[in-house]
């Protein structure tokens, strides 16, 4: 009889234990992989502690790799870089002590770099152009003056010079604004906002140094107004106008300029 009452003893134990188990696994299921396979140190699903590690690491170079990324993509370049912007002059001129805005050498490299301009030799040029700019503020004309993009005075063998510039007296005489576009690019044209980006002024659609608004920033080749303005790809011989705030008295843009013999 003792026997029999063990024997139906065990097996309602097990039949409890079977019910049990089953509703567990309903609510957790199979169970497998919950738990470790052996105990001890680096747990977590039986995976060492060395592997945490290199995952740890690659998430480090991971989230290291994006920030340059978002780094490099927030950098600007081309006529916006820092090097460009940063020697822009906003100055205002006065007739006596500042009649025009000196070239700025500052960063010259850097900004030239920037944009896509590179230093040229008038030995191994390919392209050797001349075209001319009158500047107007306010109805008054400012000069542009010698060895924009030259910090060499004139030199053209220094490390440091532009495909667009301009000479002195040694090259153009008592004439000023006189551009030369000197390239080893057969194809290389210039335009006014590369021109006053080396020269170091600012020059946008409103502005001219520190003169802005009246009108914004207006551009004739030839007499004729155009409608790109600054960026217009400067040809031979262009007779360029630009006129910021008012116009001078009777103002008429230029349709011609008789250059040097030879240029």
């Amino acid at each position: 009889m003792r026997r029999l009452q063990r024997l139906e003893c065990s097996t309602v134990s097990k039949a409890q234990k079977q019910r049990t188990n089953e509703k567990r696994a309903r609510r957790l299921g199979s169970g497998e992989g919950i738990a470790s396979n052996r105990p001890g140190r680096g747990g977590g699903g039986g995976i060492p502690t060395w592997a945490w590690a290199a995952a740890g690491a690659i998430i480090i170079v991971a989230a290291v790799a994006v920030v340059l990324i978002l780094h490099s993509a927030g950098t600007a370049t081309g006529q916006q870089a820092d090097c460009v912007q940063n020697r822009l002059s906003t100055a205002t001129l006065d007739p006596l002590s500042r009649p025009t805005w000196p070239p700025n050498y500052d960063d010259l490299q850097c900004a030239l770099s920037a944009l896509g301009l590179k230093p040229s030799t008038e030995n191994f040029g390919q392209t050797h152009y001349h075209a001319h700019l009158t500047i107007y503020v306010n109805g008054k004309q400012v000069p542009v003056p010698a060895y924009i993009g030259l910090p060499a005075a004139g030199g053209m063998n220094s490390s440091v010079t532009s495909e667009i510039h301009t000479h002195g007296p040694e090259t153009d005489g008592n004439k000023i604004g006189i551009i030369h576009f000197e390239s080893s690019d057969p194809k290389f044209r210039g335009n006014l906002q590369q021109f006053f980006d080396v020269w170091g002024v600012r020059a946008t659609g409103q502005c001219l140094g520190g003169y802005c608004g009246h009108g914004g920033v207006r551009v004739w080749v030839n007499g004729k107004p155009v409608k790109d303005g600054l960026a217009t790809p400067l040809q031979e011989h262009d007779a360029v106008t630009l006129v910021v705030g008012k116009e001078p008295p009777n103002f008429k843009p230029a349709t011609h300029y008789t250059f040097n013999p030879g240029e």
